[in-house]
Order: structure tokens, then sequence, then C-alpha cells
């Protein structure tokens, strides 16, 4: 085994090898918390929850925040911060865009806004790579698939492994699933080396994937409790000589740190491989009560070779098993607004401090394997956290509840915290000479209920609906398409299938304008829509052109727009405690992104006035000395280096 690692670590060398960079060049580390607002990253600040950040804050700049882009969505911020421009340049307007050209495509034709292929300006981690250094991208938007990428690089002259990138949001081998004790039956044939146990047996046939696992319940001889109490696990048969893993579980409440957990299992699906791993919650004495979580597995794929990708995998063990739709949904147990007692809570912090455990020893394995001059990472668990508690927290949401928001801002509080760990671990591992840039993509706030445009437009006579709901294109002029909830597109003759002709499109503007600012919530009589703005007013926000909407709206507070083609004008939200959400006008402060960088030769203990997403791309392109492509219309940020 030894012989084999060694194997694969000197073909990465050898693949991700450039000259070695002087000792002058500058190193950067660039993370960014998705969703992670301004106002509750200062709480936290204040309350002292978060000394990975307060350090960087102590050592390096701190901004008052940052200004996202429009819609702040998730890849839109990504894309103005990795390329330094905004979405009418680089082409990512939502985290759906349309499908261009207009001419052949239909406005409801959308790609997705992460891929590589719809990026339409260059990033960091490219240009990077282009200046001569060494690149990991460990998790990153727009970075998948890599080929696009490559083939810059290489139509550049750069060498073949001087990006290395990985992602695993794309290769879901299996989602996250729990067995209950309607799943359990009488063991089937074919068991054989049973540990010792007393009584009766009963066994699960648990399917993730294209891998079959048995497990078996049973009353552990060795253990004084009575009745059931411990779960077998084996993969592949029940046979102990045929089973290609094997684990063993005891029942435990969630707890502060991830040791019951077992595994890894490696699942396959197709031609996709990844691990999953079980956790036992609970297994009562007459096994009437059994929760077995059993955690998603996801492929990582990119541009490494493939022996670098199972030794990353086997560094790693795992990828993100994003369990709060599943908590959000009472299946890990009733939450604090169902009449629980936390443990639901508890659990799903546990399966964050889990994912921060394999992202500490993923970036641990790339420092020490790879040696990268810029290595970019991501989590996404401070977004999943806002999206099912901001609604109750957030002081201005129409949900919030004071009781209540005191009970689950300590777990919220949580999810902060362990991002803080593995920020600071990440600072340790990379290093003193290692500059550290923290970001976030939006904010979040407190919305309780759902406004739909178009049925606003229906009722104007300017939309309608099809069959299953969806548009009608023959008969619609103007429309809230799935890729722009916050937009509203004209149905023009330079789509494909549009009827608008140009001299009609300001007369079919106006009145979708004039509807949507007279819309009133049915339940009180007040407004909902607060702006209806043409693109060329929102120039400074870089919306407009192919990809962008012909309108762009702002609702008031509580209400968040949505594509649906309902017949109901607001509809109240899918959680009693109401969600969190942006895509709202990135001046609203509760849209607020953060950003902090330390390292040397940055200005310590400073404090710089609101940044905007597309500053950092030329800021950190100078602090690293490699140029900025054409596109970038941002600025070096004044304050940040030292004298």
């Amino acid at each position: 085994m030894q012989t084999v690692r060694a194997a694969t670590v000197t073909l990465v060398l050898l693949v991700f090898s450039l000259a070695a960079p002087a000792q002058s060049q500058k190193k950067l580390l660039l993370v960014s918390w998705d969703g992670a607002p301004d106002w509750v990253v200062d709480r936290l600040l204040e309350e002292g929850k978060l000394p990975g950040v307060a350090r960087l804050s102590r050592e390096g700049v701190r901004a008052e925040s940052m200004i996202a882009g429009f819609p702040s969505k998730t890849a839109v911020g990504h894309a103005a911060i990795f390329t330094g421009c905004w979405g009418v340049t680089n082409g990512i307007t939502g985290n759906l865009i349309p499908m261009l050209p207009r001419s052949s495509h239909t406005v409801l034709e959308a790609a997705s806004g992460f891929a590589s292929s719809s990026l339409r300006a260059e990033p960091i981690y490219v240009a990077a790579a282009k200046a001569g250094r060494r690149v990991a991208v460990l998790s990153a938007t727009q970075s998948y698939p890599p080929d696009v990428h490559l083939a810059t690089l290489r139509a550049a002259g750069v060498k073949d492994g001087s990006l290395l990138s990985f992602s695993g949001f794309e290769g879901l081998v299996a989602p996250l699933s729990l067995i209950r004790a309607d799943a359990l039956r009488p063991p089937g044939a074919g068991w054989t080396g049973l540990p010792k146990h007393k009584g009766k047996l009963l066994e699960a046939e648990v399917k993730v994937a294209e891998a079959e696992f048995f497990a078996l319940l049973y009353d552990d001889s060795s253990d004084p409790a009575k009745g059931f109490d411990t779960v077998l696990i084996r993969q592949g048969s029940r046979d102990a000589s045929r089973a290609k893993a094997a684990a063993t579980l005891k029942p435990r409440a969630a707890s502060p740190d991830a040791s019951a957990w077992r595994g890894p299992f490696r699942v396959t699906r197709q031609n996709l491989s990844g691990n999953t791993f079980f956790r036992l919650f609970r297994l009562s004495p007459d096994a009437r009560t059994f929760e077995l979580y059993v955690r998603a597995a996801h492929a990582i794929q990119g541009s490494a070779p493939q022996q670098e990708f199972l030794a990353y995998l086997n560094a790693y063990d795992g990828f993100h098993d994003d369990n709060f739709a599943a908590y959000g949904r009472g299946q890990l147990g009733p939450t604090l607004w169902q009449g629980g007692d936390g443990e639901a809570e508890r659990r799903v912090i546990e399966g964050v401090r889990f994912d921060v455990e394999e992202r500490i020893r993923g970036v641990r394995y790339a420092f020490d394997t790879w040696h990268p001059d810029v290595l970019l990472h991501y989590t996404p668990t401070t977004d999943s956290a806002g999206h099912v508690w901001i609604g109750i927290l957030d002081p201005k949401s129409p949900s919030h509840d004071p009781a209540l928001a005191a009970k689950i801002w300590p777990f919220y509080s949580q999810v902060f915290q362990l991002e803080d760990q593995w920020l600071s671990a990440m600072m340790e591992v990379a290093g003193p000479e290692v500059a550290i840039a923290l970001v976030s993509d939006h904010g979040m706030q407190g919305v309780a209920r759902l406004f739909n445009p178009n049925a606003v437009l229906a009722k104007a006579g300017l939309y309608a609906e099809g069959k299953e709901g969806s548009p009608d294109l023959s008969k619609t002029k103007v429309l809230s398409p799935r890729w722009s909830d916050f937009g509203l597109v004209i149905n023009g003759t330079d789509w494909k299938g549009g009827i608008v002709p140009p001299q009609e499109r300001e007369e079919a503007l106006a009145r979708a304008a004039e509807a949507l600012l007279a819309a009133r919530d049915p339940e009180n009589g007040r407004p909902i829509v607060t702006a209806v703005l043409p693109a060329a007013a929102l120039g400074e926000m870089g919306l407009g052109g192919p990809a962008g909407s012909d309108l762009y709206l702002d609702v008031a507070n509580g209400y968040y727009p949505s594509s649906a083609s309902s017949r109901d004008v607001v509809m109240k939200g899918r959680s009693p405690i109401g969600s969190g959400e942006h895509g709202f006008f990135p001046q609203r402060r509760e849209m607020h992104a953060i950003f902090f960088l330390a390292g040397p030769g940055i200005a310590k203990g400073r404090a710089v006035p609101p940044v905007r997403q597309i500053d950092v791309f030329p800021t950190l392109a100078h602090y690293l000395g490699i140029p900025s492509p054409q596109t970038v219309s941002g600025q070096i940020l004044g304050g940040v280096f030292a004298p």
C-alpha cells in the first residue's frame, strides 16, 4: 500500500510540475463561506464566537462589508469575486442563466450558472495558473467541468498540471437516507461469523446506489443492556468472508464529536464512485425505534489523474452531506418549532462537524502533497443553515419569534463556529507565508411569503399559462422565467418563438411595471413590489445584456419573488418559521457579504470602507503579482497593503 501511495504522490508531483516559484512570490488561500451575512458575522465577532475570523481582522484588513452582485445569489456572487466583473460581462446572471443565442432558444430554456461553460470571463484560478502559479481548486463555482479552463491554459502554452481542480457537487452517487423500524425483517439466509449475541435477530437491507448493505440488529452478549443494542453492517454479503467491508454500531444520541460515524464504505453509480458512512442515532431494546442514518455519497471529479482522485478521496473521505433540508422536513426528529427537545438540531450540527473534519483532512493533504501557490475552497453549510433558520432569527422578518429565536440562535452560531475551526485549521496548515482571504457571496434575510409576478402579469393580460402550468409562449408577452425570479423578460422576437416585435416592447414593459407596482397582498392589502427598474437604470450593477432581464424588481420586506406559474399572487412559505432568502438588491444591509484579508504584505488591524465583489480579483491579483485580464472592471482596493 505504501508503495502505491508513494507512486501516486510521485505521479502527482510530476503532473503538478511547473518551475518552482521564486521565494519572493506570494501565496494565497481564498476561502468562501456561502451565505455568510455581514450582519451575522458582526454579531458573532462581538460575542467572541469566531476566534479565527477575529485573528484575520487583527492581523489583516477587514472591510466594513462587501457589496454583492445582483441578483445576490451564489453563482452570481462567486463569479463576480472570481472574475472581477459583473454578470453583463462574465455571463453569470443567476444560478440559472438563459440559453444563448436568443435566436436559437426560447425564453424558457436555461443552463446552470455554476458550470464552467457558462462563464464568459477568466476566473482568478485560471489567471494564476497562466501566470505560472501552482493552483489547486478544492471547491469553487464555475470550475467544473475543467475542460474549458484546461483548454484556455493549453492555448496559452501552459503545461498540463498547472491547475488541479476538484468538485463533488455534480457527482451525486447516492442521497442521504434514514432507515427506520419499518424496514426491519427477520434475517435472511447466509449470515456467517455472527458475533456473540442473545435472543432473536433482525435485519434491514439497505441499497446505496449500486451497493447493497445488510444491517443485522442483535443483543450483544458483552453489553449489559437488555434487548437490541448493536447493529452489524456488512457490504455486499451477509457472509463475513465475502463482505467487502463491515462495521459495528452502537446507538448514541447526537454528541459534540463525530466519533460515532462508521465508514467509509465505497459505493458506485455507473462510472461514479464515492464514500458513504453510517450513524446509529437510536435503537430501542424492542427495536420498535430504529434510526440509522446513511450519509450522502458524492464522486470527486475534476482535472487530476485518476490515481490522485483516489488518493485525495482516501484522505478527504467524502464530500458535503447537506442534511439541513432533511432536518427542516423533520427527518432528523422533531425540530424545536415542532416541539422537539433539541436532539434534531444537535444531529444536524454533528453532521456539520463531521463535514468540517473531513475538509480539514482534505486541505492538509492538499498542502502537504501539492504545495500550491494558490488554493481555493468553499463551504455551503452556512448558506444551508441560513435558509432553514434565518426566517425566525432575522429581527426584521415577519416570522421572527424572539423566544424561539433565542433557542435556535446557539445552533446557528455553532455552524459558524465549526466553520471558524475549519478556517483556523487551514491557517495553521497553510503557514504564515500564505495570505488568507475570507469572502462570502451574499447575505441572508428572513421572509414569510412567496410572491408570484407571473400571476400579476396574467391578470394584466401579459402572461398566459399553458399545459401543466408552464407558460404558453404563443400568448405570453412578459414573464418571470425560472432563470430570473428577480427580473421580467420580454418574450420578444429576438427569442426563438417570441411574439413581441421591437416596436411593442416599451408598451409591454410599461404595462408590466404598472401592474406589479399596483399588486397588493390580498390578505393585508399592502403593496408587494417597491421598485421596478430597467436594466439601464442599474448600470453600476452590471445588468442587462443578452443573459440579463429587461426589468428588475424589488419587493417589500418579508416577501420573496418566485417564477412559479401559480394563479395565486401570494403564497405562504413552505416552513412555519419562514425561511432565509437572498437575491434581493445588494444595497440591503441583510444582503451584505464579508471580506477579510491577512498575510505577508497586508496592512495589520485596518478597517476599510465597503468593497465590491468585483474588487476582490484585481486586489488579489496585484498581491500575487499576476496580470488581470481586460475583462476585469473592479479596482485594486486602497488601504489594503502595508506601506
